[in-house]
């Protein structure tokens, strides 16, 4: 037995004899720890481990034999060297392995989750008679893997990635921290683990490591398993962070970070002293094993924040808790702090802080990710950058007075616009003031460096350079944007800032045809296309150039003592001239040249054809001078020792300014600010909460032209064909009078155009936008829903590119807020308020009613009670369609119904709304698009797209039946809004829209369809009808009631009409003069319905009889019917549309009783007579 326990314990120390390990032998003599941060290692009496790793569909081996070594996995390995590690204190430490089935499973079935390890670990050590569960401190490691490997080529393991999960993980974390007392958990990630395992499967063959774990091809999904990791990590240490496991003072969870970066290069031998000891194979794969417990050994051994990631490229010395630190350490005894780090702190100690404080109390990012730059948050913004010279790139910023050699060190972390060393409180810079509405802010500069160093990250401005760099650099920027992992390129918000300028200026003198303001601003529109057509989501900021002039105030001082030699040759052309020499008066020309054409750039327009871009000139250097002392000379402290760059004083003034300039409005933007002075940090408020825009500022550029396409553009940025710009499908809106009521309206019968704050639409795919930008013949395209081109309720561009109600409204009222943008379903969140879904019916039309109410209720753009709503609703088109199927259901008194239910739960539930209701449209025209064989429509979808119309011959029945029901929708929902219906309340009406009564197909001159106006299906409308649609909707929402248009002709030249003085408001039946006609009479019903019987009375069968071939009337003792609306009598004695609903069963042809056949036939009247008895 002796002997026995004496191999036992050789065993256990086995791993560690290629490990150096100093460390004293005998047990530390101590109590044993009342708190887990007091924790020594000889207070451990069990070890424990959970934990899954991936594995990818084509490897050979069963799942959990992909890292197993002859005898025991690499986790199990790692966990057997800690516990060797751990029993040097305490001999008796118990090893629990790794939970059953996970050693090995049987090839085809799942692994066992981490969660039911940790169940099954608990219930073992509870079992085991060898601990005391309550009172015995354990040390329990937590593998995890932060991503699925190879889940883009791996369809069959998609679900492995539910396993990894932070809900799952975090629910193994707390199923620990409740379920076990006394324990220290170490959370480890094995992402890396699994990467380099997989590459060395196959444990026969000795090879050099290789990182590609499987043959993916989908570089897409790859990034987004990247992502996934980067986001899984990021939020696992805010959770322990958070301190959600430091509750009690007997339980706490570290991060251990050792595999973090591993790299195992022991296959061909150990480095000692420089010298290869070569290894066997069983070597190799016991080495490797016992190395990864060594790094976690000494990640326990390393305080918080100052643990390593171990590349294990030579042998591993095992740390030794020290007489100071005996314990393994936690947050708390680490004295952590979890602040921002900076990688040149050296760099950072400044004689003074140039911090400040942010009073805001709103840092809050918007509800959802917001689709529109004009609605965008400064806590939205998730990527900061940005682009110019030295005084973007810090040179200088941090320099040591007299120190002028030190100007060559781009102090990039310092940068006014981009800097993100330290924090607010000691270094401010617009990085830092953002990181206090987002903390997890991606992309600014830290420490030293040029543009290309790691630390410069998106600051990639150049020292020296002109604005003929800028291209070049954006070109950069972009790239780096797109293959930066820790950036969502498509989805996430950036914020990119433009200095440039100052170099130009400073020698344009050498060549004033280069430098001219012309030349300037081309290479800046260049740079701006290239943003514009590339990134998504982003929010430019281009500051005007300095007024350099004033900088020869502070060279011209001679009791300041500056290196004027440096200064000339940095900035000939502004220092080496006389006040009033032309070169001077040239400067001065060629500075406010560069400034009024970069306004002129922003302000044409050019940028803001997207809803998810734009450009806004920021001027707050504009006018700015030189500051000066209290004695009123120019003061040096706010420059760099070559007194021309800047000093962090200066960099934190303009991170403070450009701040303030991003949140006032265009038109009131500050553009002289006083260095000298103290400028304090404003905020968003609850009303102006975005950053400003043209849009959000109700501001209307001056002068705006039509943008110039021309520009040339560098040879790496020739634009796609899906870059080339679209067809200008715009409109001129030349209403003069375009302003709201003086005080928002209470009846909508006085409501302007501008006092419109909300749009919103209901129908179909016509709404929805099915194929509208889809190219010609591109017939799968027909599925994409443009929803931003849409008719009614589109928002793209603006109204000189695309004609959509929203656009000619925002031309009133640019704070219209409602409409979709783009493409995508009704759920997707740049639909909005356009609820239409494709193919819907009537029948569908409440839920999405429904929907749009309850929308319009939740959203904080819309204020519910006080804003003035447009709602849009076209259906019936698919009803029409499948009328020949089922006449019954696609009644036009059921049409009638459903849209009545629809607009009394709008009439009901929301206040100041107009409605347009838009009369169904006449389908058949559409028909020649088909019957025409020159006409190409794919004729083999005519039954899919409208089976009742198109397929069907000409004079056919179904024909008929489609014609008259047409006329009959249109007729009865006339009837509907005529009925005054929804005129009971003040600030709500229906307005019938009738332009669609009759519809006219354009053709070409030689007679044959004009297919251009109709989508690649020949159905549904291209954005050129689109436009017409939106053109002839505004013009009889204008029209009052009596002379509305009932003709839509495509090809009409159809120009925007305009309120006038004498009819300024949006037409209903009140302002109109109109007066609802009475409804049509109709013969008033006879009174009497019945019939004469003059059969004689027959007797029943003398015995009941048993064949129904000899059934007589008066033998039938129940009868019973079936059917639809035609057998519950729908109506039967309607004298209002308010009765149209209710079903008379007791006047049904085939089952109705009520009375005698004298005053009402039905089936059972007549057969009452023969037996008083009938049963119905």
């Amino acid at each position: 037995m002796m002997e026995s326990n004496y191999l036992k314990k050789q065993k256990k120390l086995e791993p560690l004899r290629r490990f150096q390990f100093p460390c004293e032998l005998e047990k530390l003599s101590h109590s044993p720890a009342s708190s887990v941060h007091t924790l020594r290692p000889s207070d451990i009496k069990a070890i424990a481990a959970i934990g899954i790793l991936q594995t990818t569909p084509d490897s050979r081996m069963d799942h959990e034999d992909l890292l197993e070594s002859p005898e025991r996995t690499l986790l199990q390995a790692s966990m057997g060297t800690l516990s060797a590690l751990v029993s040097r204190f305490n001999p008796s430490v118990l090893h629990q392995p790794l939970p059953p089935k996970t050693s090995r499973t049987v090839s085809g079935t799942k692994a066992i989750s981490i969660l039911d390890q940790a169940k099954k670990m608990v219930k073992c050590m509870k079992e085991k008679q060898m601990i005391d569960f309550q009172n015995d401190w354990k040390l329990i490691t937590v593998f995890f893997s932060a991503e699925n490997l190879c889940s883009s080529c791996a369809s069959t393991h998609q679900d492995n990635r539910s396993l990894d999960s932070m809900e799952r993980l975090t629910g193994v974390l707390d199923f620990l921290c409740q379920e076990v007392p006394k324990a220290f958990v170490n959370l480890v990630d094995s992402t890396e683990l699994t990467i380099f395992s997989l590459s060395h499967s196959d444990q026969n063959k000795i090879s050099n490591a290789s990182r590609k774990p499987c043959n993916c091809v989908d570089e897409d999904s790859k990034l987004d398993d990247i992502i996934l990791r980067w986001s899984y990590q990021n939020d696992l240490e805010k959770l322990l962070k958070s301190g959600r496991y430091d509750l009690r003072d007997d339980f706490t969870i570290i991060l251990q970070p050792f595999l973090q970066e591993i790299n195992l290069p022991h296959r061909t031998g150990w480095q000692v002293n420089g010298n290869s000891v070569p290894k066997t194979p069983e070597e190799i794969i016991e080495e490797e094993c016992s190395a990864l417990g060594v790094g976690l050994w000494n990640n326990m051994m390393e305080p918080v924040g100052k643990k390593e990631h171990y590349h294990y490229t030579e042998m591993l010395r095992a740390q030794c808790p020290s007489q100071e630190y005996p314990y393994l350490f936690t947050y708390r005894n680490s004295n952590y702090s979890s602040s921002p780090r900076t990688s040149q702190p050296e760099a950072l100690s400044q004689e003074r802080s140039y911090g400040t404080s942010i009073p805001c109390f709103d840092q809050n990012p918007s509800n959802t990710v917001p689709v529109s730059v004009h609605r965008l948050r400064p806590a939205d913004i998730k990527v900061i950058s940005a682009l110019g010279d030295s005084l973007t790139a810090g040179n200088g910023a941090g320099s040591k007075p007299n120190n002028v050699l030190d100007v060559l060190t781009q102090y990039r972390g310092l940068s006014w616009s981009i800097g993100g060393d330290e924090n607010i409180t000691t270094v401010t810079t617009l990085t830092n003031i953002l990181r206090e509405f987002n903390p997890s802010l991606q992309g600014y500069s830290i420490g030293t460096g040029k543009e290309n160093s790691h630390n410069a990250f998106l600051n990639q401005a150049v020292s020296g350079a002109c604005s003929e760099n800028v291209p070049s650099q954006v070109r950069r920027l972009v790239d780096l944007m797109k293959n930066d992992t820790k950036i969502n390129f498509q989805e996430d918000w950036k914020l990119i800032t433009l200095l440039i300028g100052g170099n130009d200026l400073c020698k344009f003198c050498n060549d004033p045809v280069h430098f001219s303001p012309d030349n300037f601003i081309n290479y800046i529109k260049i740079a701006l296309d290239i943003l514009h057509r590339e990134v998504p989501r982003a929010f430019v900021n281009l500051v005007t150039v300095f007024h350099i002039v004033t900088l020869r105030d502070l060279y011209q001082e001679k009791t300041i003592n500056c290196p004027r030699l440096i200064m000339r040759n940095l900035c000939p052309c502004v220092l080496n001239y006389d006040d009033n020499s032309t070169e001077t008066k040239m400067l001065e020309s060629f500075n406010r040249r560069y400034q009024e054409e970069t306004h002129q750039l922003v302000e044409s327009g050019r940028y803001d054809t997207k809803e998810d871009f734009t450009v806004v000139v920021q001027p707050f250097l504009q006018e700015v001078t030189i500051p000066k002392t209290e004695e009123g000379l120019p003061d040096s402290s706010y420059f760099a020792p070559d007194c021309f760059h800047f000093h962090q004083k200066t960099h934190s003034l303009a991170a403070r300014a450009l701040w303030n300039n991003m949140l006032e409005p265009l038109g009131n933007k500050t553009d002289a600010h006083f260095l000298e002075t103290v400028i304090t940090l404003k905020c968003p408020s609850q009303a102006e909460s975005f950053l400003r825009t043209y849009r959000n500022s109700n501001y209307t550029y001056p002068n705006q032209t039509t943008p110039d396409i021309t520009t040339p553009l560098p040879s790496s940025s020739k634009p796609t064909p899906a870059q080339e710009p679209d067809q200008n499908y715009g409109s001129q809106l030349l209403c003069e009078d375009r302003a709201p009521s003086s005080s928002s309206p209470t009846s909508v019968h006085a409501l302007k155009p501008a006092d419109v704050q909300v749009i919103a639409a209901l129908g179909d795919s016509l709404t929805a936008g099915n194929g509208i930008g889809a190219d010609p013949n591109s017939i799968l395209d027909m599925n994409t829903q443009y929803r931003g081109l849409a008719w009614s309720i589109g928002g793209d561009a603006s109204l000189k590119n695309v004609t959509t109600l929203p656009n000619i409204l925002w031309e009133f009222n640019r704070n219209l807020t409602g409409y979709s943008i783009g493409t995508g379903g009704a759920s997707e969140p740049n639909a909005f308020l356009n609820q239409a879904v494709p193919g819907a019916v009537a029948e569908e039309l409440p839920d999405q009613v429904r929907a749009l109410v309850r929308l319009m209720k939740s959203d904080p753009r819309i204020d519910f009670t006080t804003d003035w709503k447009i709602i849009t609703v076209l259906i019936g088109a698919n009803d029409l369609c499948n009328y020949c199927k089922d006449p019954d259901y696609y009644s036009a008194v059921n049409f009638t119904s459903r849209i009545q239910e629809a607009l009394d739960i709008l009439h009901a539930e929301v206040p100041r709304a107009l409605v347009n209701l838009v009369e169904v449209m006449d389908l058949l025209p559409l028909r020649q698009m088909f019957l025409d064989n020159q006409v190409q429509c794919t004729t083999h979808l005519t039954g899919d797209l409208c089976s009742c119309v198109f397929p069907v011959t000409e004079g056919s029945q179904e024909l008929a039946m489609v014609m008259e029901a047409t006329r009959a929708y249109q007729n009865s929902t006339w009837k509907l809004v005529e009925s005054g219906r929804y005129d009971t309340q003040e600030n709500f009406t229906v307005v019938l829209q009738p332009f669609f009564r009759n519809t006219k197909i354009p053709l070409l001159q030689d007679g044959r369809a004009d297919i251009s106006f109709l989508a690649p299906d020949c159905f549904h409308l291209s954005q050129k009808s689109q436009s017409q649609l939106s053109r002839a909707l505004w013009n009889t929402m204008l029209q009052p009631l009596g002379e509305k248009t009932d003709f839509f002709d495509l090809k009409a030249n159809i120009t925007l009409s305009c309120p006038t003085p004498h009819k300024p408001f949006l037409g209903t039946y009140r302002n109109s003069n109109y007066t609802y006609p009475p409804l049509e009479p109709t013969n008033k019903p006879i009174q009497n319905w019945g019939s004469d019987l003059s059969c004689p009375a027959q007797n029943p069968s003398e015995s009941v009889p048993t064949s129904v071939h000899k059934l007589r009337p008066t033998d039938i003792k129940v009868v019973a019917a079936l059917g639809d609306s035609l057998t519950t009598a729908v109506g039967a004695i309607a004298t209002s549309l308010n009765d149209l609903q209710t079903a008379w069963r007791g006047l049904s042809w085939s089952i109705g009783g009520d009375g005698t056949l004298e005053a009402h036939t039905t089936l059972p009247t007549v057969c009452q007579p023969r037996r008083v008895n009938w049963w119905s």
